[in-house]
């Protein structure tokens, strides 16, 4: 589905270029994981967490006591350009508890990057080298409220935005006039805000934790800005079209055969996208987990996750991780490492490595 209206130029008089969208749409994704969650392999929608935050389900949130800040980031290594040798957007989420059992919650998280180029033929007469980088941003804001020791509920909004710059040189492969030689142009494709509901719900008891989540379709305003220069002068055109991001739903069940020990599995599912000329199949990611206590504030995690479908259709996770809190639970750091391997076109495997930190308001004293 075309999302835009076409852009059309006249280079020099000569050839007529339509905006050209990139090959991998709004790039490669990640699924929003803080890095306890990612230790486990994307365990969380069945899991409580009092001190990081869940775009996959927010209503875990509800057990925070006390208000706080995390702070998260991710190293990525592998066969994918757009996050090789690069580190993520940075995540931030901030909890402030309230009378009631209410907690107001709110987070920024990176969710997509692209970073590729193409070289083709332009009419009868041009090269053109098309070069694409940008990516998409997430924000949540909203509340979640325990009604009682074991069960909550959580609604808010999603907003996704960002930008996708596209950076094209037209170089002359056929003598047309005396004075023409190359064209450069800049195609700046901005998502506006879209925003969408979420709702979610946890019950959780001493030994047992189920929880789901649903994020609506969100469509918002995609603008694209051209600028042009050549041998012959400059101009500047606009266009303005929808885009649309599909829906997403999160299940996810978690067990305490001791105390010390947590088992959990998550299933994420979301539709077909389609979005500047790309479709992204539905699928789904399972994920299975577990986390142990190991005493003195030290928390060892190890999980597994595989994808039907989605953006690496067949891509297996392999993770572990590990978690530290001191001062009584007044701050600390989770670290998890990954290993993930897929197919496309051939074998493709990339290395995360995934960090957070943390602190309550504890912190700074009674």
């Amino acid at each position: 589905m075309t999302l835009l209206p076409c852009i059309v130029f006249v280079i020099s008089g000569i050839v007529s270029i339509d905006y050209l969208p990139p090959p991998d749409g709004i790039g490669s994704e990640i699924l929003p994981l803080n890095s306890r969650s990612y230790g486990m392999g994307g365990v969380c929608a069945g899991v409580p967490d009092s001190t990081g935050f869940s775009m996959l389900n927010p209503a875990a949130s509800a057990w925070t006591l006390a208000g706080g800040i995390c702070l998260g980031g991710r190293y990525s290594e592998g066969d994918v350009k757009a996050w090789d040798n690069q580190l993520d957007f940075p995540t931030v989420s901030a909890f402030v508890p309230l009378p009631g059992g209410i907690v107001l919650s709110g987070t920024i998280d990176g969710r997509s990057r692209i970073d590729s180029e193409l070289q083709m033929a332009v009419g009868d007469d041009y090269t053109g080298k098309f070069s694409w980088t940008g990516g998409l941003v997430e924000t949540y804001t909203g509340l979640s409220v325990r009604t009682s020791d074991w069960l909550a509920f959580s609604v808010g909004g999603r907003c996704s935005f960002g930008n996708i710059l596209s950076d094209v040189t037209l170089t002359q492969t056929a003598m047309i006039t005396p004075t023409s030689d190359s064209s450069v142009y800049r195609d700046d494709a901005r998502f506006r805000m879209a925003w969408g509901g979420v709702f979610g719900i946890l019950l959780n008891t001493d030994r047992f934790g189920l929880g789901f989540s649903i994020s609506t379709d969100r469509k918002g305003t995609l603008d694209v800005n051209r600028d042009f220069l050549s041998t012959s002068g400059s101009d500047s055109s606009s266009s303005s079209g929808i885009y649309y991001l599909p829906g997403e739903i999160s299940v996810g069940i978690s067990f305490r055969p001791t105390e010390r020990l947590l088992i959990g599995a998550d299933i994420y599912s979301r539709k077909v996208m389609n979005i500047l000329d790309s479709r992204t199949a539905h699928g789904d990611v399972y994920s299975v987990g577990a986390e142990l206590y190991a005493g003195n504030g030290i928390s060892v995690r190890s999980g597994f996750s595989y994808m039907d479908g989605l953006w690496r259709d067949g891509a297996s996770t392999f993770t572990a991780g590990a978690g530290y809190s001191f001062s009584e639970g007044r701050a600390g750091v989770d670290i998890a490492a990954g290993y993930q391997y897929w197919r496309e076109d051939h074998f493709r495997e990339e290395t995360v490595l995934s960090i957070s930190l943390w602190a309550t308001e504890k912190w700074l004293g009674e």
